[in-house]
């Protein structure tokens, strides 16, 4: 989990002194100017004084650049973290995660997504659904990922998809996988071919799974070349070319499908040697838009 760090010039509603303000933009200039100790010296002062924008501020420098310190940024986003502020909460709970304190993590992954952040209560529902910090749960990681999923997160919105086939809420599960893959999430695009090839919480429609297999499969996705490969070879969604299934499979082959050897197999056993021929050179065309096999 990437630590999220953003310097804040100001933060609305805290009560700081205007001498404070000024010090504080001190320091950024100073940390414009490339002088990070001067930055450092004027944030320190302010930090031990209780100034949480300017513990903040301390331990994002102290955790990134030249002379990181990764124990004093944990103390500073402790101290930030502790007066409620959002970003350090959720750094903390990175960097945490980063250590594999998942117990410690959790804590704070669960400050920050009561307050409202999306990233944070993906993560928290990453770590209940894995039993990170204890005994697996994913009734309440499925509230978590909805509640990141409604804000919109991709990631959030497919893990909610798969988590929500796994309780067997299969139209449920289709509605964020259809969600994901507007917003070009590849495994989605997938698992969503999937739901509508075999009429799983969707009307079967194989044409639209096969549309689906090619964007995923143009993004390389090796089980969406094998597929549409298969669909290509049995004629579903779309009119039947050995030649095309036949490329296609070469290409998942590439991609490390092992089941690809298989189909590959089976149409050598029905095609002539020129065909397979003629498939080889085409899976060299479809190798750059496999748009043009589906």
């Amino acid at each position: 989990m990437v630590i999220r760090l953003f310097l804040l010039c100001l933060f609305l509603g805290l009560p700081l002194s205007a001498q404070a303000q000024l010090r504080a933009q001190d320091g950024l200039a100073a940390l414009d100017a490339g002088d990070g100790e001067r930055a450092a010296a004027i944030w320190e002062a302010l930090a031990e004084r209780g100034d949480v924008l300017a513990q903040y501020n301390l331990a994002v420098l102290l955790a990134s650049g030249e002379g990181a310190d990764a124990q004093q940024a944990l103390h500073w986003f402790e101290a930030a973290a502790a007066q409620s502020h959002l970003g350090a909460q959720l750094a903390l709970a990175d960097m945490q995660a980063g250590q594999g304190a998942w117990h410690k993590a959790q804590h704070w992954y669960m400050q920050a997504a009561k307050a409202g952040s999306g990233p944070a209560q993906f993560a928290l529902g990453k770590i209940l659904e894995r039993g990170l910090a204890g005994p697996p749960d994913l009734d309440q990681a499925v509230i978590w990922y909805q509640a990141a999923a409604e804000q919109g997160m991709a990631e959030a919105q497919f893990a909610l998809g798969a988590a929500l086939a796994e309780q067997g809420q299969g139209a449920a599960a289709a509605d964020w996988f259809e969600a994901a893959a507007q917003q070009g999430h590849v495994v989605a695009q997938h698992n969503l071919a999937l739901a509508l090839a075999r009429g799983v919480g969707r009307d079967q429609d194989m044409a639209q799974a096969r549309q689906l297999y090619v964007q995923a499969a143009r993004a390389g996705h090796a089980p969406s070349l094998y597929n549409l490969g298969l669909m290509q070879a049995q004629g579903r969604g779309g009119a039947q070319s050995f030649r095309k299934a036949l490329a296609l499979a070469m290409l998942a082959q590439t991609a490390g499908h092992g089941a690809a050897d298989n189909l590959i197999e089976a149409l050598h056993d029905v095609m002539t040697a020129e065909a397979i021929s003629q498939a080889a050179a085409l899976a060299i065309e479809c190798s750059t838009d496999p748009g043009i096999c589906g």
